[in-house]
């Protein structure tokens, strides 16, 4: 069977990988080849919410019946490649992901597995303390087609449950968000993190019970082999004029970072975090048809719309008075001051919980819930993407705002 290849350059962004989705999707209907998959050791962009996209993007090829080898853009000479993996937070969930099948390889044909093993191992250990990587982030990601505990992190699931209540995790993040993703950046923002952590604390919870309720299993509850979800948290320190400068072909997050309710330091810097939770599951869409029979007929809008308001959802295995109440939740705490967005199946949405502050809809009334389209900025007309796989929800939470 022949081989084609897709590269993601180094340099690549949100709109570019949209691009790729197209050329994925025109490679995958040709079952005669196998579709390779070049990705670098380094990213140069830091766009907002680029890594779990990325993440999501070889997800969704992995399930590609044609799917070929992963290929790390390194030659021979491995030093810099192997260092980077625990800097870089988007290698550990790729490779992870293509371990036991597809494979990881240089550009010369040669497997990586001896030489990324050790690597690997002291990632995930680090991850299951609960410690950041290096340059300012918090990568926390389970591998669940690792047998037993292996790929489960015990700071959210024991012995197949997922944790009962949000105490023992607000004392495993507070100590890393102070020990280490913000440790650089003065007494200043650790007071006004100790004045948020809850809110914080609360997002990472509900967000990745989602993930354990929707996305570990397909439409008929086969576990998915391989599948990884996880979160991913970012400090970031910008100047204003520098952020409305870098995404201003980007409506959706440009007129959020020019509302003044955001605080300015003194070198007019905003502070804020970007949380992002991934997994390689089903998606929004595909779940809640299975879990909710007698919606078939729901456009995928109407579905994302009715998974955020309060009791609309059900899923099993949890507590059933808690059931629905996750993605209301963070509709919330964001309430007068984040940003959120959410891509899953063909859909791209945001809401800016600034400009469209949180109300309180009954499940009925889903065309009260205000989505905006990512690409075209509205809430009428909404773009048709490339299908993806699992789902990625990409929150801006700014740690200085104007009251």
């Amino acid at each position: 069977m022949a081989n084609n290849k897709i590269k993601i350059n180094k340099d690549i962004d949100l709109l570019e990988l949209d691009k790729l989705y197209v050329e994925l999707a025109t490679l995958k209907k040709r079952k005669e080849i196998l579709i390779d998959l070049i990705i670098p050791y380094e990213m140069k962009n830091d766009y907002l919410g680029l890594t779990p996209n990325i993440i999501q993007f070889v997800s969704t090829w992995l399930r590609s019946e044609n799917s070929g080898k992963l290929i790390i853009d390194v030659k021979k000479d491995y030093s810099k490649f192997l260092e980077s993996i625990s800097r870089n937070d988007y290698l550990f969930p790729l490779i992870g992901l293509v371990w036991n099948n597809n494979g990881v390889y240089d550009l010369d044909g040669n497997s990586l597995r001896k030489q990324l093993r050790t690597e690997l191992n002291k990632v995930f250990i680090k991850m299951a303390k609960v410690e950041a990587l290096k340059g300012d982030k918090l990568l926390l990601t389970n591998l669940d087609h690792l047998p037993g505990d292996m790929g489960g992190l015990p700071c959210f699931e024991s012995n197949g449950s997922y944790i009962s209540n949000e105490r023992d995790l607000a004392i495993s993040l507070e100590k890393v968000m102070i020990d280490d993703v913000l440790r650089n950046y003065g007494n200043d923002i650790h007071t006004i993190y100790k004045e948020v952590k809850k809110d914080l604390n609360s997002i990472v919870y509900e967000l990745m019970k989602n993930t354990f309720e929707w996305a570990k299993t397909d439409e008929e509850g086969v576990p998915f082999d391989p599948n990884i979800r996880g979160v991913l948290i970012k400090m970031n320190k910008r100047v204003r004029t520098k952020l409305l400068d870098h995404y201003s072909s980007s409506k959706a997050i440009s007129n959020f970072f020019e509302n003044k309710r955001l605080k300015e330091n003194d070198k007019g810097e905003v502070y804020f975090l970007e949380i992002s939770v991934f997994d390689s599951g089903s998606g929004f869409i595909k779940k809640f048809k299975s879990l909710n029979k007698g919606n078939e007929d729901l456009t995928e809008l109407e579905i994302i719309k009715k998974c955020l308001i309060k009791h609309n959802t059900s899923a099993k295995g949890l507590n059933k008075s808690d059931k629905g109440i996750g993605l209301d939740r963070i509709l919330q705490i964001l309430n007068g001051k984040g940003w959120l967005r959410i891509k899953t199946g063909k859909s791209c949405v945001y809401r800016n919980l600034i400009t469209e502050p949180y109300i309180n809809i009954e499940t009925d009334k889903i065309e009260e819930m205000k989505l905006f389209d990512w690409s075209k900025n509205s809430d009428v007309k909404f773009s048709d993407y490339q299908n993806v796989s699992g789902s990625v929800i990409t929150i801006i939470y700014p740690l200085s705002i104007n009251r």
